[in-house]
């Protein structure tokens, strides 16, 4: 019987992949060990383990101008577009460079709806955050609003799972 270095489970000797997380069993002796235990703490903790931010919430009507200053003054890179407790959109920097771009004057009253991008991809508090790594990275997306029973409880950036995984990596001497 062989034991399965990313989850921990027992297999027959022999196996080609874990039953359980069906990941190679070949390849774990050559695997580091800091790679070992850092795809465990992802595929384990979840996104609440990020402390997700509260977020800044502004309703669609919103002029761009407030919107921007808002962002400026507190220092952040997104915003939720949501109208009586629905997630309808988000806007960030991204959306501020391609969409706003040099024409924030001209733009400046208009409302923020027009700009932010609708419908955001989000993520559950009790997600994997290789879950939200995956998202981030499929869609290219630097913030995710997170969820809980349909609710925004928080927003999560890039940033946030940039400091848990340097966290979590130990220093290894070669």
């Amino acid at each position: 019987m062989s034991k399965c270095v990313y989850c921990g489970s027992v297999n027959i000797d022999g196996a080609d992949v874990c039953e359980q997380c069906l990941e190679p069993l070949g390849e774990q002796g050559f695997a580091p060990q800091v790679d070992v235990e850092m795809q465990r703490s992802l595929l384990h903790d979840k996104v609440v383990l990020l402390l997700p931010r509260r977020p800044i919430i502004v309703e669609p009507g919103l002029p761009v101008r407030e919107v921007l200053q808002t962002m400026m003054e507190r220092t952040i890179g997104c915003v939720l577009v949501v109208d009586e407790g629905q997630l309808l959109g988000i806007f960030t920097e991204r959306d501020a460079v391609t969409r706003v771009g040099v024409n924030a004057e001209k733009f400046a009253e208009r409302p923020i709806f027009e700009f932010m991008t609708p419908t955001p991809e989000s993520v559950d508090v009790d997600a994997q955050i290789a879950f939200a790594l995956q998202k981030m990275d499929v869609g290219g997306y630097r913030h995710l609003p997170v969820m809980s029973a349909g609710r925004i409880v928080g927003v999560i950036s890039i940033r946030d799972i940039l400091q848990y995984l340097a966290r979590h990596l130990e220093v290894v001497e070669y």
